[in-house]
């Protein structure tokens, strides 16, 4: 089994209280150096791309640095998802990382007044790196696109013409200048099991393409498990392949491939369908 990439939550503390951020109820957990070190070592094998992100933002991790020289020297490349509040205080960091791959920034999380200081820290290290860097914009429920203060701002920002413009407002993907991109979709709905979606086909690339793995351990079989509701088993315990060759596991891989959903909350997951 090799995956295109497994989510790492070194921490699911975060400095903000986003109202699109689905509500935990989980214990407030940083994971320690030593515990991801032994993530990383049961990992490697699977797969050479992480993506620091579930919940919480990453970069308030109090050893940021020796994550990342972890992840160096076992030749691993990182992405990482944040809110950007905490860019310009890592700028040099990220900049001299030799295994950051990209960083998205949620955009959709900043006020007109912190987008100011997330563009300043992003031309930055869009100018002394070679990393990918990505505004991504969750078009919320609540705001007409052609009202949006942050889009336009990015647009003003980057002076960017009318066909770019036009571009950025309609499409999805938007290539501002080398290394530096917009995204933009619809907000999506986190799974949860109290939602009126339910449907017991549909299929995933949660199990193939990723895996999720929570602060405290608990291996999840995507990103949407923000909560470990769906329990694979512990990666502080247990070995991945256990954890793959699991009852668990197979049965979900196997209704997948199937076009059937096992779990009850996969049963309530629009998402895939959203992207369909």
């Amino acid at each position: 089994m090799n995956y295109k990439k497994i989510y790492i939550e070194i921490t699911n503390i975060c400095n903000k209280n986003c109202s699109f951020c689905s509500v935990s109820n989980r214990k407030k957990k940083e994971m320690t150096l030593e515990e991801f070190k032994i993530v990383i070592s049961k990992i490697k094998k699977y797969t050479k791309y992480i993506y620091l992100h579930i919940k919480g933002e990453p970069l308030l991790h109090s050893k940021l640095k020796d994550i990342l020289s972890v992840c160096l020297e076992n030749d691993i490349k990182v992405n990482i998802t944040t809110n950007g509040s905490l860019l310009n205080k890592n700028k040099e960091l990220l900049c001299e990382s030799k295994c950051v791959r990209q960083i998205n920034v949620s955009a959709h999380s900043a006020s007109i007044q912190e987008l100011e200081d997330i563009i300043n820290a992003v031309n930055y290290i869009n100018k002394n790196s070679k990393i990918y860097i990505v505004y991504r914009y969750w078009i919320l429920k609540n705001i007409k696109i052609d009202d949006n203060l942050i889009l336009n701002k990015l647009i003003d920002s980057y002076s960017l013409n009318e066909h770019q413009k036009s571009e950025i407002l309609n499409n999805k993907n938007i290539k501002i200048r080398d290394y530096l991109y917009v995204n933009k979709d619809i907000e999506f709905e986190w799974p949860n099991t109290s939602l009126d979606y339910y449907s017991e086909e549909g299929h995933c690339l949660g199990l193939t393409s990723h895996i999720g793995i929570l602060s405290d351990g608990t291996v999840v079989p995507c990103c949407l498990d923000s909560e470990g509701i769906i329990n694979l088993g512990n990666i502080f315990n247990d070995k991945l392949e256990d954890i793959i060759n699991s009852q668990l596991y197979q049965e979900m891989l196997n209704g997948f491939r199937n076009n059937k959903r096992i779990c009850e909350l996969c049963k309530h997951c629009s998402f895939n369908m959203k992207k369909q």
